[in-house]
């Protein structure tokens, strides 16, 4: 017989998808517009305006295009990226017993979404997933990226998020406790804390969760699951 594992909710990674795709679409639709427009006007589609105006509007579009492709492009492929990772940390959540329910995408009630959401006899959890290049360390205290100290640690927005969604939890409940998760090679060092975070890998995240001590009943992860539950999750696009 196949072993019961927690229940999944949500879809993991959609909403970095859907900030990737607005990232395309809105500009791929206001160069077809330029393109369109300044096309109808070399073609003498219009007695308005010029033909210079439409081959001066030909090439600010193309170089808008060229921006767009050598620069704009890296950060849409880091939404994919990172929804990519979402979904590798998710992969991991569901091995966890039955006793647990995981939120993937939980909008808050400022807008926010947090990337996971770990309800179980350990705790509430909230995830923040990042999916980076490169490699990642802790050295005398700071989070380094390559090495080099990070101009925005992730480490407050983690804390950010574990408030927001302490907020939402009923009064009696345990506090909410806040991980940095990293999808894939970037953090290979054991699971550490950093700032009340703890920090590590996806591979040890099961086993990041499930050792702590228990803290909740059934009778108080109900109560939190049905809270949680009146907030939206994302759903696929």
């Amino acid at each position: 017989m196949t072993e019961a594992r927690a229940t999944m909710r949500g879809n993991p990674g959609d909403s970095a998808r859907k900030r990737g795709l607005r990232r395309i679409l809105v500009p791929m639709l206001v160069f077809g517009i330029l393109f369109g427009f300044a096309a109808g006007v070399l073609l003498g589609g219009t007695q308005v305006l010029p033909w210079w105006t439409g081959l001066l509007m030909f090439l600010v579009a193309f170089a808008n295009l060229f921006f767009f492709k050598f620069y704009h492009s890296s950060l849409v492929y880091g939404y994919f990226k990172g929804a990519r990772g979402e979904e590798m940390v998710a992969s991991e959540l569901a091995r966890l017993p039955a006793s647990w329910t995981i939120f993937n995408g939980l909008i808050l009630p400022d807008g926010r979404d947090a990337d996971h959401v770990a309800v179980g006899p350990q705790g509430v959890f909230v995830i923040e997933t990042k999916h980076w290049f490169g490699s990642v360390s802790i050295d005398s205290g700071k989070l380094l990226a390559n090495g080099r100290p990070l101009s925005k640690s992730p480490i407050a927005q983690v804390r950010t998020l574990s408030a927001a969604v302490q907020q939402c939890l009923p009064p009696a409940s345990n506090s909410v406790r806040g991980i940095l998760c990293f999808a894939g090679p970037q953090f290979q060092s054991s699971p550490q804390q950093l700032d009340e975070v703890a920090i590590c890998s996806y591979l040890d995240l099961a086993d990041q969760l499930s050792s702590a001590p228990a803290t909740l009943d059934t009778v108080k992860i109900a109560a939190i699951v049905a809270h949680l539950s009146t907030l939206s999750v994302t759903k696929g696009l």
